[in-house]
């Protein structure tokens, strides 16, 4: 019994401490996964166009984003996947000016920054909390905790008079006294989405902290690590420019597989990335990639996801079901439901220790006298 307290007291405080970040996660998760649908209803000028017989050059779509924002630097260029998906280029970094083009005429259609969408919003909600990295460690702690929670949740749900009663813990008794139902929501909601939630959990910790997680899969597997991006050589630049549909078809003779992304060169030794998803893929961007010089177009690396040490093809997966898509439509819709537990254990949970506050209270008349007549001569 000692041992159950003290499981308890970790599980309460726990849960006071990262409830409310843990709330914001799930909530905005839940909304992200159908983030592209929602983006397609909310700003269809921007994500559809016409189908049209022949798209133009990618080059030309990017010349075109150039002059149009000329104070502003591409860093990565999204693929139309579907033949009425637009171009997208996101500009400055990852998080900042967000740019669309068609691809059939070459016209710049609009642009957003993230922050300024609802659903754009959201994201950053729920990736670092508005504040940038400091955000994503908070997040990544409180992923953490929720694993604590979830192991602590557990071994207080099995019951300690033995396995016979196991049984109760799946059931709710709605004709109960409210406090009872309360604390039967708590413990059946918290059972049912355990796994969902410590699955959840350890995958955004890997999302956060992703060296670490990175190196400990590795470590377990016996893999090799995946190698640093390879660099282009400067002493090239006085060459002319190579054409960017020059260097995709030429990634299409390596991979014959869709090119998801493009991620343009940062500093002149970064390389030009040209991303793939092969068929048989679970991630929704893929992870095969062609590092190109930059100044010269010649093939500095090809990485081959299907050639990739385990530990690499491990770490690639958690993305896949952090998202929900291993499973497509039906995981997705199980990850919006499971998004909102967090809100639902975290309110019983509150309920239950204000209840036991007030129990507390009630019994300690007493205690509670001797602390405000303390207070009480105090103020004199």
């Amino acid at each position: 019994m000692r041992t159950r307290k003290v499981v308890f007291n970790l599980h309460l405080y726990i849960g006071l401490a990262a409830g409310l970040f843990l709330v914001l996660s799930g909530l905005t998760g839940s909304m992200i996964v159908f983030r592209e649908e929602i983006e397609e209803l909310t700003h269809p000028e921007l994500m559809e166009t016409a189908v049209r017989d022949e798209r133009v050059p990618v080059q030309e779509v990017l010349n075109a984003v150039k002059r149009a924002y000329p104070e502003d630097k591409p860093v990565f260029m999204r693929m139309p996947r579907a033949p009425q998906e637009t171009y997208l280029l996101k500009m400055n970094s990852a998080h900042d000016l967000f740019v669309y083009a068609n691809p059939y005429s070459g016209e710049v259609l609009g642009a957003h920054r993230q922050e300024d969408t609802f659903i754009g919003w959201v994201g950053l909600l729920h990736t670092e909390l508005l504040i940038g990295e400091d955000g994503k460690t908070i997040l990544g702690v409180s992923a953490l905790l929720l694993i604590c929670m979830s192991v602590t949740g557990f071994f207080l749900w099995w019951p300690p008079n033995g396995i016979k009663k196991i049984s109760r813990g799946f059931k709710i008794g709605w004709p109960a006294p409210w406090k009872k139902v309360i604390f039967d929501l708590h413990r059946a909601s918290g059972i049912y989405t355990s796994l969902f939630l410590l699955i959840i959990a350890f995958t955004g910790v890997s999302l956060v902290f992703n060296k670490t997680v990175v190196d400990l899969i590795n470590f377990v597997t016996v893999s090799q690590p995946r190698p640093a991006p390879p660099l282009s050589d400067p002493s090239g630049a006085m060459g002319a420019a190579i054409s960017l549909d020059a260097l995709l078809d030429r990634a299409d003779r390596i991979l014959p597989a869709p090119t998801t992304w493009i991620t343009f060169p940062q500093t002149p030794q970064a390389p030009l990335v040209v991303r793939k998803k092969l068929s048989e893929e679970s991630h929704p961007n893929g992870k095969s990639f062609i590092y190109f010089d930059q100044y010269t177009g010649e093939v500095l690396r090809v990485e081959n996801v299907l050639n990739a040490p385990s530990g690499t093809r491990i770490y690639n997966i958690l993305y896949p079901i952090h998202v929900g898509v291993i499973g497509g439509l039906p995981t997705r819709i199980l990850q919006v439901i499971i998004g909102f537990s967090p809100l639902v254990l975290f309110v019983t949970g509150y309920l239950m220790w204000r209840n036991r506050r007030k129990v507390k209270a009630h019994k300690n008349p007493a205690k509670n006298w001797a602390t405000n007549l303390a207070g009480l001569r105090r103020d004199k």
